[in-house]
């Protein structure tokens, strides 16, 4: 509707004599200033050498001449739309231009939603001309903790790829691992060289893919202890390194192995947040053509040798010098980001490239987009970081069962723990089966949805209790509002489909404009690869449903379960864009 309605007023200025002007049309954020409005009068005013309140004046009158009083016949089906669910206009100071629809136009909204289930609210795309995305996101490396920070990075990587899904692009599903690196040898140096590490290898090796995981952390812990500490282990541990790289049979079978362990329980945790991937990347099938890549670019001119290494000049640029190639002849991690993207762009000719990466590699990002640039033109422009903020506890400790990170399985656990003690105090009656796909949903829903609700560059102390709340801008409290609508319709029975002319009081209106704006939320969020905008929405839709309920007899008006039935399916859509499972009863 805000495109359509957005398409008349640019009419009106042409007709004014005002080509080319945009005009940017918002959802009210108060009713009493209608379902839309308009500040094109403001900006408008001092190009006219009028008072706002003057502009507006015209440009409402203007409507009227041309369209209420049918001297203009829109041509345009768009246009016809947004003229027929207009109830009026009106101008309000200090020059804003406020559009309210008619009850039949929102009661239509009601009946696309029940019509268009889970399709409704998805739509034209809206991001750049991009329509084949490649999304690089979690990157955790092989050997070390799946931390709290890869569960914020995959909760922001899914849902900004079922964004952009939902509003036409083409999306692969991208994984680039480190599963080489000083990591991995400090890792094996432990399995190798500390007897209390390495007398369990072959017991871990029959355990379950967590066990292997919380092995794997402690070895990495210990064989890091040891680079640190002891200058013979330090030696031990690069000799380790070139041997992986090297391929060498003292170690490389025990690499091998290991690496499994990992990926193992990296596919456990992404089928537990309901995550897939199209492709997975590693470092170590892109260092060979990365290194080959740099040093044909060095004979080329595009790379420089600087003290033996041979950097990136990236100062000739206005960014800073990289080193890409180190004086003992090892490809760094800007070397390996050069045969990753050249696969990349073999491989799925994407449009965009999006990175999703911590705020401390911006500078890094920046040199290594131009270098690539550089060696293939055809690239340039088509990559882009998307920054996620770092992840901390508001309270407790930060360290958990490896290290000195926070695992983030076991921020699921403790999650689902503090869900099941609220069950538990409700007294409700669930079978097991019932309790462990209720705890389980909420606790992946309290943790998505806390790292969702913030914007994405925003760092986040984890408050738990917060998080798993049943009340307020919290994932089970939306889960809950779904189950509750659930409930409702099961008593009801049998939907009618139908619309009708019932009149709606304050509380319906205020629910059925939100479900209205549902498709331009979601093309929002896809826009600027935001996924806290349709997590705002969804909460001020939950709390618009919520204050109907206690209001108003649902089951006593067929309108009124038609209205439920609505929201019921907008928060579905809306919370599995987001990548957050949803339970029908709680």
């Amino acid at each position: 509707m805000k495109k359509h309605i957005q398409s008349i007023f640019t009419s009106i200025l042409q007709d004014m004599g005002l080509a080319d002007i945009p005009v940017e049309v918002v959802s009210a954020e108060n009713e009493a200033h209608g379902d839309y409005t308009t500040n094109v009068a403001l900006r408008l005013s001092k190009q006219l050498g009028k008072s706002p309140m003057a502009v507006a004046a015209e440009i409402k009158e203007k409507y009227h001449t041309l369209y209420k009083e049918n001297q203009k016949v829109s041509t345009n089906n768009e246009q016809k739309l947004a003229l027929q669910a207009i109830e009026r206009i009106e101008v309000a100071a200090p020059g804003f231009i406020n559009v309210f629809l008619s009850e039949a136009a929102l009661g239509t909204y009601i009946s696309e939603v029940i019509k268009g289930g889970e399709r409704y609210g998805t739509g034209t795309s809206l991001f750049r001309e991009a329509k084949n995305i490649l999304v690089e996101f979690a990157h955790p490396n092989t050997h070390k903790a799946f931390h709290i920070g890869h569960l914020r990075n995959i909760t922001t990587g899914e849902a900004v790829v079922r964004l952009l899904e939902a509003c036409g692009h083409t999306v692969t599903r991208a994984n680039y691992q480190g599963d080489v690196g000083m990591h991995i040898a400090k890792c094996l140096y432990a399995l190798l060289h500390i007897p209390e590490i390495a007398s369990q290898v072959e017991d871990v090796g029959s355990q379950d893919p967590h066990a292997k995981a919380e092995f794997l952390g402690r070895a990495y812990t210990a064989g890091s202890t040891a680079f640190e500490e002891d200058e013979e282990a330090k030696k031990k541990i690069g000799e380790i390194n070139k041997k992986i790289y090297a391929k060498d049979a003292e170690v490389y079978d025990l690499y091998q192995k290991t690496r499994e362990w990992s990926l193992e329980y990296f596919a456990q945790i992404y089928k537990r947040v309901g995550t897939h991937y199209d492709r997975y990347y590693f470092e170590g099938e892109v260092y060979e053509e990365g290194k080959a890549l740099v040093l044909n670019g060095l004979k080329s001119g595009i790379f420089e040798r600087s003290e033996g290494a041979v950097i990136f000049p990236g100062k000739k640029y206005g960014l800073h010098n990289r080193v890409f190639v180190t004086g003992e002849g090892n490809a760094t991690y800007e070397a390996k980001e050069m045969g990753l993207g050249k696969l990349q762009f073999a491989e799925y000719n994407p449009d965009l490239v999006i990175h999703v990466v911590g705020p401390e590699q911006a500078g890094y990002f920046q040199v290594v987009f131009e270098a690539l640039a550089r060696m293939f033109p055809e690239t340039k422009g088509k990559e882009y970081h998307l920054v996620y903020g770092w992840v901390k506890l508001k309270h407790g400790k930060m360290s958990s069962r490896s290290g000195n990170v926070v695992l983030g399985e076991w921020l699921l656990d403790e999650a689902k723990k503090e869900v099941q003690k609220i069950i538990d105090q409700n007294k409700t009656k669930y079978t097991k089966e019932q309790q462990n796909e209720i705890t389980e949903a909420a606790a992946v829903a309290a943790v998505k949805y806390s790292f969702l609700k913030v914007s994405t560059t925003q760092e986040i102390a984890f408050d738990l209790a917060e998080s798993v709340t049943f009340e307020g801008d919290s994932g089970p409290y939306l889960l809950y509002t779904h189950a509750r609508a659930k409930s409702i319709l099961r008593k009801a029975g049998e939907l009618s489909l139908e619309s009708d002319s019932s009149v709606l009081n304050v509380e319906e209106r205020a629910v059925a404009r939100l479900l209205m704006y549902f498709p331009e939320i979601v093309a929002e969020a896809a826009h600027a690869l935001s996924p806290s905008l349709l997590c705002s929405y969804l909460f001020e839709l939950a709390q618009a449903f919520n204050l109907f309920y206690h209001k108003h007899q649902i089951l006593e008006s067929k309108s009124r379960v038609r209205l439920t039935a609505a929201v019921a399916q907008v928060l579905l859509n809306g919370l599995t864009l987001l990548g957050i499972p949803v339970v029908n009863q709680m």
